[in-house]
């Protein structure tokens, strides 16, 4: 079938587990670093409770040419790793997002565009999508939507006062990341 989806979980040092799903049109989640590899299957599976989790694709000894879907995962696992280890600014990872809304696309075309390093506000945001009532609110609810954190780099959108408001990773993680591209130490205070 040509939407077969795979799924993986890495475990990244210092950050914990990381689980991705694919496509063999592109990347579909990634759920944010947990502590386990056992939590990390259990938020794939709430997404996605009938995909099968496959070993990690970079532990994997493939002969011949791996799916489509299977070059996904190891190139996502890839470029995550390198991200959460400071040595990566962007991602080149293709998406797949079929079955969002037009509006939830608009939202993280723009988030993609704020860079390494630099916040923006949700005020900002709905501003380049042209703004009206309410669009500020519709703005977080996209971002609290986002299938692939760190990819949409929702961590770095901030209130308008600069506060930190709501991550699907949590605020500390939100933090966390923020500190990885400010140059910080990403693991003082925690």
């Amino acid at each position: 079938m040509a939407d077969d989806l795979q799924a993986t979980v890495c475990e990244v040092p210092d950050w914990g587990w990381v689980g991705l799903v694919a496509s063999e049109r592109g990347l579909r989640l990634l759920v944010l670093p947990q502590p386990t590899r056992e939590a990390a299957v259990r938020a794939v599976h709430r997404n996605y409770p009938e995909v099968i989790v496959v070993a990690d694709p970079q532990s994997l000894d493939i002969t011949g040419a791996p799916s489509p879907a299977v070059a996904v995962l190891s190139e996502a696992a890839r470029q995550v790793r390198a991200y959460l280890a400071g040595a990566r600014v962007e991602f080149q990872v293709p998406l797949d997002l079929r079955g969002h809304t037009e509006f939830a696309l608009s939202v993280w075309a723009v988030t993609r565009r704020v860079g390494y390093g630099e916040t923006r506000t949700y005020r900002w945001i709905g501003e380049q999508l042209g703004g009206g009532p309410g669009i500020y609110q519709a703005v977080g609810a996209a971002l609290g939507a986002n299938p692939v954190p760190l990819i949409i780099p929702c961590h770095r959108v901030v209130g308008t006062d600069g506060s930190l408001h709501g991550y699907a990773g949590g605020l500390a993680m939100k933090r966390r990341l923020l500190a990885l591209e400010s140059g910080q130490d990403p693991l003082a205070g925690l």
